[in-house]
């Protein structure tokens, strides 16, 4: 008898009930798919699937809280406790219309049957509430030697379902494992299907690949394949640019979170703008936030390093000057992003970037603290006041006066308080001749 060690006790208690429920209710029932290919992998399991003889209709008999979650695919999500358990029953499936959907499913009554369809060898492991393995594929095996390898022939898994080979390449780039050589031929003949699969898979996909322990692989297996170039909006580098090796190798060395340190890491490599990066982003589906902050990210860095260059003095007062305008204008949270991305680049160049890490903390770190307002809700008055105190009616004029007040406040030209911001405007009015 195996024992789960990669499972929260409750989670599995609860599962464990369920399973016990179908199988005295007459009805074969094993834990599949990613749960058992995790454990077996030594890493933590999230969630148990479960696959059983019983029907739908019988599945929602036996337990109290159910949720009807694809009954034309035979699944329903049993809730046990705490926790949501996805119950599909053996089915088997026809032809697939458009590389991604079958046109029909047949329930069956064997589990080998059920683990026929899916898509590689790891993921086609069934285990029963002994511990015992059905493993008709040898998925242990490839588990063990590292090797992706689909169930049956892969141009006909591909063929079924193209979302398939992005899932190879980012389980080859988070699992560290071994694609064979008929799969890898296969994804290279079938790569024109991905163009049959919404972005947004695509992109959830590759979301996950970028965002995993090693990208670096995930992206070389994907330039070495080309697959994103088939996708439905195309994947395009921009004219001659090139993929700058030492820049993306920056992204191991990122956190995942916040992704967008290391999407935007990841589109400079590839020679694309912060000017064209939102849009591209967008057309791929992310988040606007996701798609706004990563490209700000991108064009704070082009903009301080255009200022650097044109600062041939470098004098560090005109520099301090330069940074608050660029933090106030993108706001706090973007230079903080921009700081730490930037320090990861510098560290993990190791000695060769600990003189301009240093420069880093001496420099932006501290001009970037001493930035006290970033809002015009911040500034100690209001347009009303600036009105009241002129006796004029508001126009274009106010706006553009109260940001050049926040700016001068920032920079500390102008201290951030009633009178003597109130004493500026007066000046600035009078020397306009207003």
């Amino acid at each position: 008898m195996h024992v789960w060690k990669q499972v929260a006790p409750l989670m599995l208690h609860q599962g464990g009930k369920v399973l016990r429920t179908l199988l005295d209710s007459g009805h074969s029932a094993y834990f599949v798919g990613g749960c058992v290919r995790d454990e077996l992998m030594g890493r933590p399991v999230h969630d148990m699937d479960i696959a059983t003889s019983a029907k739908p209709e019988a599945v929602m008999e036996l337990f109290e809280r159910t949720v009807p979650t694809g009954l034309q695919h035979g699944t329903v999500t049993v809730i046990m406790g705490d926790y949501p358990f996805e119950v599909t029953t053996f089915r088997k499936e026809s032809h697939y219309e458009d590389h991604r959907h079958p046109a029909a499913v047949e329930f069956v009554d064997e589990i080998i049957q059920d683990l026929q369809r899916r898509d590689f060898t790891m993921n086609a492991i069934a285990r029963s509430l002994d511990g015992e393995l059905t493993d008709p594929f040898h998925g242990a095996s490839d588990i063990r030697y590292g090797i992706l390898r689909c169930v049956g022939q892969a141009e006909e898994r591909f063929d079924e379902d193209a979302l398939r080979m992005m899932r190879a390449v980012r389980f080859a780039s988070v699992f560290g494992f071994r694609p064979v050589k008929s799969l890898w031929r296969a994804l290279l003949t079938s790569r024109d299907k991905l163009s049959f699969v919404a972005m947004e898979r695509v992109r959830a996909e590759l979301e996950r690949l970028l965002l995993g322990p090693d990208p670096l692989r995930g992206l070389e297996l994907l330039r070495r394949s080309r697959l994103l170039h088939y996708a439905k909006i195309p994947y395009v580098e921009s004219q001659g640019s090139g993929v700058l090796q030492e820049q993306l190798g920056v992204l191991g060395h990122m956190p995942a979170e916040p992704q967008e340190l290391r999407w935007s890491e990841l589109l400079q490599g590839l020679g694309i703008s912060g000017l064209e990066a939102e849009d591209r982003m967008k057309e791929w589906t992310f988040s606007n936030q996701v798609a706004r902050t990563t490209a700000e990210i991108m064009r704070f860095d082009e903009m301080w390093g255009a200022i650097r260059a044109g600062i041939s003095d470098g004098s560090a007062e005109r520099l301090r000057r330069s940074w608050t305008e660029l933090q106030v204008h993108y706001g706090q949270e973007i230079s903080q992003l921009w700081l730490e991305r930037q320090r990861i680049r510098l560290a993990s160049r190791g000695a060769q970037g600990r003189e301009a890490l240093l420069r880093l903390d001496e420099e932006e770190m501290r001009w970037h603290r001493a930035v006290r307002v970033h809002d015009l809700k911040e500034l100690a008055i209001r347009g009303g006041d600036v009105l009241t105190a002129l006796d004029q009616r508001g126009g274009p004029w106010l706006g553009e006066l109260m940001k050049r007040l926040l700016l001068l406040v920032a920079i500390g030209d102008v201290p951030n308080e009633r009178e003597p911001l109130l004493e500026y405007v007066k000046a600035v009015v009078k020397q306009n001749g207003g």
